[in-house]
């Protein structure tokens, strides 16, 4: 009789975390779909207004073609002249540098020979 019992415990166990494990598949799945979902009305609500897709991650826009947009103009604007070309003192930094550009004079290191 406690062998029949303890067998039934056991199935009954096996059975409740089959059950509690498609229920969280299912809860994942479920999830999984629905941002499907919103995603594709959002896309679908770009294409027919026009307007381009932007990605929101946290309430902050991802916007990918206005970053290249941004990298493009702020390379143009470090390679094109400003005014007239202007002798600079030693050590100054020059008119536009880009930022963490090192502005000063460097010296190079001069090789020790190796001890023994």
């Amino acid at each position: 009789m406690g062998d029949f019992v303890a067998g039934l415990v056991r199935l009954m166990l096996q059975v409740a975390l089959l059950v509690a494990g498609l229920a969280v598949a299912a809860a994942l799945l479920l999830a999984a779909a629905v941002l499907a979902v919103v995603f594709g009305l959002r896309l679908l609500w770009a294409r027919l207004t026009g307007r381009p897709f932007i990605l929101k991650f946290g309430g902050m826009g991802v916007d990918p073609a206005a970053t290249w947009r941004r990298y493009r103009d702020w390379q143009q604007q470090a390679t094109r002249p400003r005014g007239r070309a202007q002798e600079q003192a030693p050590g100054e930094p020059p008119a536009f540098s880009p930022p963490g550009a090192i502005t000063q004079d460097v010296q190079d290191v001069e090789a020790k020979p190796p001890r023994h």
